[in-house]
């Protein structure tokens, strides 16, 4: 897989200043900083109407959002070697 790597932008830049951080004619090639982008998971759950009720007044019952009680709730459930 030796594909051409494109340089140019794929929208037009908003002012002066982006205009010439995005010219790769202005890039320090020499000096190449390295990135790492880290995304983390997510997932959507889709729940009846009555189950997420029972969510809602379950979680600040424990003292916990919605979203961390179902997280909490989720891990206490898996097996213990995927936790490895």
């Amino acid at each position: 897989m030796n594909e051409k790597i494109r340089y140019e932008s794929i929208q037009e830049p908003r002012d002066d200043e982006e205009r010439e951080l995005m010219n790769p004619g202005n890039w320090d090639w020499e000096h190449p900083i390295e990135g790492v982008t880290v995304h983390e998971p997510s997932v959507t759950i889709r729940f009846t109407r009555q189950e997420y009720m029972a969510l809602w007044r379950s979680a600040p019952a424990q003292g916990l959002s919605t979203m961390e009680f179902t997280k909490q709730a989720a891990l206490a459930l898996r097996p213990q070697e995927a936790s490895r």
